[in-house]
């Protein structure tokens, strides 16, 4: 039933067999080596039962990978429309100071004189006088 248990089992009876010694020229870890190569570029590593097995989580890695890309390009797409959103900001900010400005130097009272000082008027050097009226006389003349 488990099968982790059964190999290790395997490789600790065949263990004491399969010792060698590492005292050679080395050809062999030159030839396993390019063995293993050949076998990657080939691909036929991929049809090993090994790589089956774990073909739930190759998939799970390379849809991460796919999730991480895309979240890149997400970013990189905030991070430029917060970019213009902030330069726009300024563009207004700048805008609305030059209008205010301009505003406040039309609402001064020399240039309110003289801007209606060309349709003929002038400005009334008398205060204003409040006008008093009683009840009864304001009741007297709204009646016809």
């Amino acid at each position: 039933m488990n099968r982790l248990r059964d190999t290790k089992q395997e490789v600790t009876d065949e263990a004491p067999k399969a010792r060698r010694s590492r005292t050679g020229t080395g050809q062999e870890g030159k030839v396993r080596f390019s063995r293993s190569l050949m076998n990657v570029l080939n691909g036929s590593f991929l049809t090993r039962e090994k790589v089956l097995g774990n073909m739930p989580f190759i998939l799970f890695c390379a849809g991460l990978m796919i999730l991480y890309i895309a979240y890149g390009y997400h970013t990189e797409r905030i991070v430029r429309n917060l970019s213009a959103t902030d330069a726009e900001l300024k563009e207004m900010r700048s805008e609305y100071i030059t209008v205010r400005a301009q505003l406040e130097k039309k609402e001064q009272q020399s240039q309110v004189a003289a801007g209606i000082g060309e349709l003929g008027l002038r400005e009334s050097r008398v205060p204003p006088v409040k006008i008093t009226v009683e009840r009864s006389e304001l009741e007297r003349t709204r009646r016809p």
